[in-house]
């Protein structure tokens, strides 16, 4: 299942705030074989909704992207001040 790290769970806070349901929602771009990230209020119905544990900050995963998913590590790069980047890690 993919891992959040609080690092990206406090920068998915950020980008919610005060949306109780919202979420960073990740999926697939058919045939680009690239993800792409956006906000979202509330999860589809067959999306697949991971939390971070210390924060909170929920990532919604369509189905058909949750596979690849499976073994990755979600982190934020923030070095660069006002700019949030997330990047996956590990797997395959």
């Amino acid at each position: 299942m993919l891992r959040i790290t609080p690092a990206a769970g406090t920068a998915i806070k950020r980008l919610v705030a005060g949306r109780s349901r919202a979420g960073l929602r990740v999926h697939a771009r058919a045939g680009e074989g690239r993800l792409s990230l956006s906000v979202a209020t509330l999860p589809e119905e067959t999306d697949l909704v991971v939390t971070e544990a210390t924060t909170g900050a929920r990532v919604l995963v369509d189905s058909s992207t949750a596979e690849y998913l499976a073994d990755k590590v979600l982190d934020v790069d923030d070095s660069v001040t006002g700019t949030i980047r997330f990047q996956l890690s590990g797997g395959t």
